[in-house]
């Protein structure tokens, strides 16, 4: 054991007075030590700590876990050893220890077995008592931890150094006030109070017996922001308060003014500014010669930063023992000095061998987005917090991603003293946002392999009814038997129903990928009405019906609008009117409804006195495979998509669509349209025209198919027009150099070279001929990306298969007709 009796005697007793001036000894509890003592507790992890002093002969705890006795025999304390060194104290097994293992406390009282301890050092270097921990098994600090150690027994000295200035304060005022009792010069007194408080940087305040402020110094306007003129005479304790004052307590301190009872409270306070402040106060009571309330005198200490301070330790206290998070205290240069168990656990790494580096260093080994890191760290040297999402390793070499929220530590200078991440393990969630993302990416994989899917599918169905239906077409036009006619008009509607079917799946399709868009070119409301009418008649008498056109002669003859949309969205409307109705009538009415300058309103109405629609199923007709009765698709037939794409058409043209039934009444659908006006009108071309036009022109078609080429022959050979035929696209490369063609019609899928790469090679030929002969893609293909390449290898426009006759003549008469022109 250390022989104190051979120091130097004054040595000691210097050591003792300094410690007797503090006045703490057999002092009851004060939270500011209690809290210090349970941060070690929870820090170390230890059952038992406490703050202990050596006076003469004895050991006292001022505050104590885990321990009930309040002072042990100065022969038998541990702390005793400890106040001789100027660092941490440490005793790993205490039963195997020759000095200890005797102690009441290790063999009988308390079992312990560790014992760790770090010297209370004040200003002038004397060791007044230790901080220290105890468990009952055998333990051993790293450096790191008796760092922290000692940097506890910091600030518990720093909370004696305030409480013995708070001591000296009360001592000074107590001396003030025994002389002003004892005096009864006062008012000399009190001026030369006055000058002693202004010079000192506490708020002085003086109260007369009614508790009105008659006085306060400078200070107390720098404190407060109140000046002398907004307090005096009035009540301190108005002014001060605010929502959050503890107004139980500042009943009490007026309750023990009444009293004559001098008081010290801590209480939180308001700025004239309203701004929140602590304040400690003492207040002291001056009687007269008879006991009664003279004056009293107030010194107010601004407590605000060491609130704050306490605060602080209150929560890291709580983070660094109950969180899951993990935390990590660096220094003003970001090297780690601690982390706490949950940040092991989660990086694997132990304090040992995080401390003294970057955290980023070890973490992020093949340093993962360098630039934010790097980022990251500028900001928290620029005294400034943030968060950020990092891939880093654990020491196992498995990535995890970590969220890293840094917040720095300012000193009363406002540099950088530490800083504090809070660290989480967000794997998971990162995983999830990748398989989110990965599922998009298959989704629009799908997405492309329907649409191709579907395009290949078009082809091939489309190609072979080319030929069922142009050669329908043919029959029908070489004067059949009477008896053939009703046999060549089923196979043309059956022709026509299934490309209606395919036509309804690939349009809709389109629609929902937002692939289709609406092709404005000059057209005739009328004509397209009549071509609508006409083209249904015969559909009309097979069940009895009657199709009548009701259009008003006031509607423009040319408007800009999407003619083909149109017509697919009146022949949709019109062929479930016929087909629903029986002995009928279907009326087709289009009318006026309003225009200005730049366009014009026009309304649709499709009655019948039909089946109808009941009431409850008109809200879902335009749902994709839905019908108003499950006997309809098998009575009538249909996919139950026409509707939905006659919705979305109108969707397109922002147009929408009403419905107006009564189940065995009959249906009317309307929809309005605004079309834009048209200042050159054009003008249709008769049947004589046509004809000269015709006349004499070369038409090359390209198709590797033999039936089409056949169909086609025929079909324009009627009109007067010379065809040749080529079977791909190197014969039809050698029959344009050979031969001076008006137009070609080139298929797209072909062996060998494409109607593309076709197209692409003649339009490269140096000569004028080459490069401007009208070339019309023959194509069964939907794909959008299709149409952009009919663009880009020069293609004047394309016609899908299988092609209606009066189509083709259309287009013929419109590059003929130009070709015409220019000659």
């Amino acid at each position: 054991m250390p022989d104190h009796s051979r120091l130097p005697s004054s040595t000691e007793k210097e050591r003792l007075c300094a410690l007797h001036a503090y006045h703490i000894l057999d002092t009851p509890e004060e939270g500011s030590f209690d809290n210090l003592v349970k941060l070690a507790t929870q820090i170390f992890r230890t059952p038992l700590a406490c703050i202990s002093l050596i006076d003469e002969k004895r050991e006292w705890l001022k505050s104590a876990i885990g321990i009930d006795e309040k002072e042990t025999p100065r022969g038998m304390s541990f702390c005793e050893y400890t106040i001789s060194g100027k660092t941490v104290f440490e005793v790993s097994d205490a039963l195997n220890d020759d000095r200890f293992m005797n102690f009441p406390a290790v063999s009988a009282k308390l079992h312990l077995r560790y014992y760790a301890g770090a010297p209370l050092i004040d200003e002038d270097g004397f060791a007044l008592g230790c901080l220290c921990i105890m468990d009952v098994v055998p333990r051993k600090l790293d450096e790191g931890q008796k760092e922290i150690l000692m940097n506890l027994a910091k600030d518990v000295m720093l909370h004696l150094a305030l409480r013995k200035k708070d001591q000296q304060n009360q001592e000074n005022i107590l001396r003030f006030q025994e002389r002003l009792t004892e005096s009864k010069k006062a008012e000399g007194d009190l001026v030369k109070l006055s000058f002693v408080a202004s010079k000192v940087n506490n708020a002085v305040v003086i109260n007369d017996a009614n508790n009105q402020v008659t006085w306060v110094n400078a200070a107390f306007e720098k404190i407060t922001g109140f000046t002398l003129d907004d307090v005096k005479g009035k009540r301190l304790g108005d002014l001060i308060i605010g929502p959050k004052t503890d107004m139980e307590l500042v009943e009490e301190v007026r309750r023990l003014t009444r009293k004559r009872q001098s008081f010290t409270i801590d209480m939180l306070a308001y700025r004239k500014d309203r701004r929140e402040i602590w304040l400690s106060v003492y207040n002291t009571v001056v009687l007269d010669e008879k006991g009664n309330v003279d004056a009293e005198v107030e010194i107010i200490i601004d407590i605000t930063d060491k609130k704050k301070a306490e605060k602080e330790l209150q929560v890291l206290s709580l983070v660094a023992s109950k969180t899951n998070t993990g935390v990590s205290i660096q220094d003003k240069d970001g090297i780690t000095t601690w982390v706490n168990k949950s940040l092991e656990r989660m990086t694997g790494y132990t304090l040992k061998e995080l401390r003294g580096h970057q955290m980023g260093n070890i973490l992020s080994p093949n340093f993962y987005d360098q630039e934010l890191i790097r980022t990251s760290r500028n900001k928290s040297r620029n005294n400034q917090s943030y968060s950020i999402e990092v891939l880093g390793e654990k020491k196992d070499g498995t990535p995890i991603w970590f969220s890293i929220s840094n917040t720095p530590i300012l000193n009363s200078r406002g540099q950088v003293e530490r800083q504090i991440d809070l660290i989480s393990d967000i794997t998971r969630r990162k995983q999830v946002e990748k398989e989110m993302i990965e599922a998009k990416e298959q989704a629009l994989k799908l997405s492309k392999a329907k649409e191709m899917f579907l395009s290949v599918m078009s082809h091939e169905i489309r190609t072979p009814l080319n030929a069922v239906i142009g050669m329908t077409h043919l029959l029908l036009d070489n004067d059949p038997k009477l008896s053939q006619i009703d046999d060549l008009n089923i196979l043309k509607f059956s022709g026509e129903n299934v490309l209606h079917i395919i036509n309804d799946i690939l349009d809709f399709t389109k629609i929902e990928t937002g692939k289709m868009e609406l092709e404005i070119f000059p057209f005739s409301p009328k004509t397209l009405a009549n071509d609508i009418i006409n083209s249904l008649q015969v559909n009309v008498k097979k069940n009895g019906n009657q199709l009548a056109l009701l259009f008003d002669p006031e509607i423009p003859d040319q408007v800009l609008g999407d003619k083909n949309r149109l017509y697919q969205v009146l022949m949709n409307l019109l062929g479930n009117a016929i087909k629903f109705t029986e002995n009928g009538i279907v009326q087709l009415k289009i009318k006026l409804t309003g225009q200005n300058e730049e366009e014009s309103v026009v309304r649709f109405e499709i009655a019948d006195n039909g089946i109808g629609i009941p009431k409850d199923k008109q809200q879902y007709i335009f749902e994709t495979f839905t019908q108003a009765r499950t006997d309809i698709s098998r009575k009538y037939g249909g996919t139950g998509l026409g509707l939905a794409i006659t919705k979305k058409l109108l969707d397109m043209f922002n147009a929408g669509i009403t419905v107006d039934s009564i189940e065995g009444k009959g249906t009317t659908f309307a929809f309005e349209i605004a079309f834009s006006k048209t200042a050159e009108p054009t003008v249709a071309m008769g049947m004589d025209t046509e004809m000269k036009l015709f006349t004499g022109k070369k038409i090359l078609i390209v198709d590797d198919n033999e039936i089409n080429i056949l169909i086609a022959k025929r079909i324009l050979s009627k009109w007067g027009l010379e065809v040749d035929a080529a079977i791909n696209g190197y014969e039809a490369i050698d029959k344009i150099m050979s031969t001076r063609y008006d137009l070609v019609f080139m298929d797209i899928k072909m062996p060998g070279i494409d109607g593309f790469e076709t197209t692409g090679i003649i339009r490269d030929i140096s000569d004028t001929y080459y490069k401007e002969i009208p070339i019309i893609a023959l194509t069964a293909s939907t794909l959008k990306n299709d149409h952009f390449k009919f663009v880009e290898c020069g293609m004047n426009g394309h016609v899908l298969k299988p092609f209606n006759p009066q189509e083709i003549k259309q287009l013929l008469s419109g590059f003929l007709s130009v070709e015409r022109m220019e000659k």
